[in-house]
């Protein structure tokens, strides 16, 4: 595999053993669930289409739809060459590859991306032009623009940073940029090459390899409201795993570990021009820099965070808006628009009622 011929591995007995009844009891369990999806899409071709859909909504509610999507994806999402460890040789090989070759890469570099999952149950999933529909969207609408000839940026959760190279280039179109800092809770990770182990920068376990799969110790939207106490029940065993592992592998100073960043390679270049800068900005926390724009797409939402939370990040990212300033929320799909005006967020557009998830305190009217 790519990483062994970066890392020779250096496996005691004991672990080797240990990992060896891991990944045996995981893919006993997949196999498992495998056979009973088979067995649940029989039953659901047998039904009539007029009960289909109640099951949908039923399965949906229960939280069961969300246990048999991440079972059935299991083996595809948690496949060795998604595995964080491997960033360490795709930021190596990017800068001295062709078009082709990188194109590939980035490729394998967002697939790395989206099977990082943080504790606080977000993905870092992102790809490039992830946000260009909307942006273009918004910045057509003249009601929907800062109306200064220079502003500050803001855009939260940046991920890799990968989006905002499109919104950089298409803001300096109205713009002088006078800041655009990427705000994020994680810019960089810590691969133990030894134990094959992926740590944040806070020195919490992430990824585990695991045989021909790694295991992620935790799952993205576990505080959304997907997750309900039977996808806490049937996924039970997997956290057994997690805990386990958690147990066995903690960060050690005498391993040998190698920083490997999250930013993609075309950012960290932005870095070094001077066009972005990195912030590490908690939206649940305080935000102490005010700005004109504030882009922030999927994260404050209800299947990531329970309301009161997402209620707590709007404020905060409100409070951080000079007077005036635009607050731009959504997914890949939908999104609002808000301005700043004496305090509260006033609704300039939308798309998809995304702003029924906003907290009606913080909101006085839609325009």
């Amino acid at each position: 595999m790519i990483l062994h011929r970066w890392f020779p591995a250096r496996r005691h007995g004991d672990v080797l053993a240990m990992r060896t009844l891991l990944e045996a009891a995981i893919s006993l369990l997949l196999a498992s669930a495998k056979r009973a999806q088979a067995g649940a899409r029989n039953l659901w071709k047998r039904l009539p289409l007029s009960v289909r859909g109640r099951v949908y909504l039923a399965s949906r509610w229960t939280g069961l739809l969300h246990v048999l999507s991440h079972l059935a994806t299991y083996d595809e999402t948690h496949d060795l060459g998604t595995f964080a460890g491997n960033l360490v040789v795709v930021h190596q090989q990017y800068s001295e590859s062709s078009a082709d070759e990188k194109e590939k890469l980035e490729k394998q570099f967002d697939k790395i991306m989206e099977g990082l999952v943080m504790p606080n149950g977000v993905q870092k999933t992102t790809r490039r032009l992830r946000q260009h529909s909307i942006l273009a969207k918004v910045l057509a609408d003249e009601r929907c623009r800062p109306q200064k000839s220079a502003i500050t940026v803001l855009d939260v959760p940046s991920s890799s940073g990968v989006v905002a190279l499109d919104s950089i280039a298409m803001l300096r179109q109205y713009y002088t940029i006078r800041a655009y800092v990427l705000g994020d809770l994680c810019f960089h990770i810590y691969y133990d090459t030894g134990r094959e182990c992926v740590f944040d920068e806070d020195f919490n376990l992430l990824q585990v390899r695991l045989g021909t799969r790694f295991f992620s110790i935790h799952r993205g939207h576990r505080s959304g409201d997907v997750y309900t106490p039977l996808t806490a029940v049937l996924l039970f065993p997997l956290d057994v795993v997690a805990w386990f592992l958690k147990k066995k592998c903690v960060y050690s100073q005498e391993s040998h570990t190698v920083p490997l960043p999250l930013i993609h390679p075309d950012v960290d270049a932005g870095l070094r021009r001077g066009d972005f800068s990195l912030s590490k900005v908690d939206v649940f926390k305080g935000i102490k820099e005010h700005y004109d724009l504030i882009l922030s797409f999927n994260l404050l939402q209800q299947n990531y965070f329970p309301q009161e939370q997402i209620a707590r990040g709007v404020e905060n990212l409100t409070n951080a808006l000079n007077e005036q300033g635009f607050l731009i929320m959504g997914n890949d799909t939908c999104f609002s628009v808000a301005q700043k005006r004496e305090g509260k967020l006033v609704i300039i557009k939308e798309e998809g009622r995304f702003s029924l998830s906003l907290p009606k305190a913080l909101i006085t009217e839609i325009e």
